[in-house]
């Protein structure tokens, strides 16, 4: 059966998925407002180190912001996705407790240990038993909108924790940047989106070509680590499907022998290459010769280069674009989008005694 990419999509995205992602430049522009309405973040402290405690889509706003900024932070930003701090955060430390939901049980047990450890606290959240805490213990806390999975959440995160970093003195003011990337995310709605036809628009055409294919996502470590993540966890989350991520320099260190033998398998298998003009030209060599490789094994191999001016924007263009091949994924699939069952069900069979 060939599923069709194009509208309407009805019974196929019950969810509205499609309307989250086309919502991105909204989503900045409203975390803007509210970031210049109400500044956010401890006071008259100068932190070693940020150390964010988050888990899934709550987690990855912050490896972005370290991709993104991390050849011009003064201090290390580093995530903890465990129920315990490692000992380098002590009390010269700062501790942002990140979960949308405000329940996630790993970040409920970081915030009580930062306490007890004596460790300076903010949070971002959408309500649950950490905005509850927080209001308890007067923990700065930023507030984003709730009702959304969190991974359709991204960027109200995003541009709160790059507030945080600019109000710690980190950081120039990232609001001129929000607004090219903004510009950018609503030119992407327009490019990639569902109202652009299959014909038209690249993220359904290679979306239609890798099928069900074994995804490979390669890009350079330097920078782009963080987006090939969210675009594993998109196809994941949305698509309902596995796939595989390496980077450039180290997977032509080992997995590149993976390829080796040639063989009918390997016609199973796509390779989505992700670039971004910052990229170092001999790791832009490796990623062409890697390319060329897995193209010479038998794999259907597609490349997606970054949009815009500024860093930034290159990124949000990035993780659009993931969020976009990810939706028509799940619909080749046969996958409602945004109901996460086995997520679900994992949880509860945890807090079952």
């Amino acid at each position: 059966m060939t599923r069709s990419l194009d509208p309407p999509y009805g019974a196929a995205d019950p969810g509205g998925m499609l309307a989250r992602i086309e919502a991105l430049a909204d989503q900045v522009g409203q975390a803007l407002e509210r970031g210049a309405a109400a500044p956010w973040g401890p006071r008259g402290i100068t932190p070693d180190l940020l150390a964010v405690g988050a888990l899934g889509g709550s987690a990855i706003a912050a490896d972005l912001t370290a991709g993104l900024y991390g050849d011009r932070l003064p201090h290390p930003l580093v995530v903890v996705r465990e129920y315990r701090w490692p000992a380098f955060v002590t009390r010269a430390s700062l501790t942002l407790l990140c979960s949308y939901s405000g329940d996630t049980e790993e970040t409920l047990s970081l915030y009580r240990q930062a306490g007890e450890r004596g460790v300076p606290r903010a949070a971002v959240s959408s309500g649950g038993r950490l905005t509850e805490w927080c209001e308890r213990d007067r923990v700065p806390l930023t507030r984003v909108p709730g009702g959304s999975p969190p991974r359709a959440a991204l960027f109200g995160s995003w541009v709160g924790l790059t507030g945080l970093l600019h109000g710690l003195g980190w950081i120039e003011d990232p609001a001129p940047a929000w607004r090219e990337a903004a510009a950018v995310l609503a030119a992407g709605a327009l490019a990639l989106g569902g109202r652009s036809p299959e014909a038209a628009n690249p993220a359904k055409r290679i979306a239609r070509s890798f099928g069900q294919k074994r995804l490979f996502i390669y890009a350079a470590s330097e920078r782009l680590g963080p987006v090939v993540t969210r675009v594993r966890n998109q196809i994941n989350e949305n698509a309902k499907l596995l796939s595989h991520s390496a980077l450039v320099p180290e997977l032509n260190h080992n997995e590149i022998v993976g390829w080796e033998i040639p063989g009918e398998g390997h016609a199973g298998s796509a390779v989505l290459v992700l670039r971004d003009r910052e990229d170092a030209a001999q790791v832009s060599k490796r990623l062409t010769l890697t390319a060329e490789y897995a193209t010479s094994r038998g794999a259907t191999v597609h490349e997606w280069s970054s949009i815009g001016e500024g860093r930034l924007a290159r990124l949000a263009s990035l993780v659009q674009f993931g969020d976009y091949l990810s939706f028509y994924l799940a619909l080749l699939n046969g996958a409602d989008p945004t109901p996460i069952p086995s997520i679900d069900e994992f949880k509860r069979r945890l807090a079952a005694p």
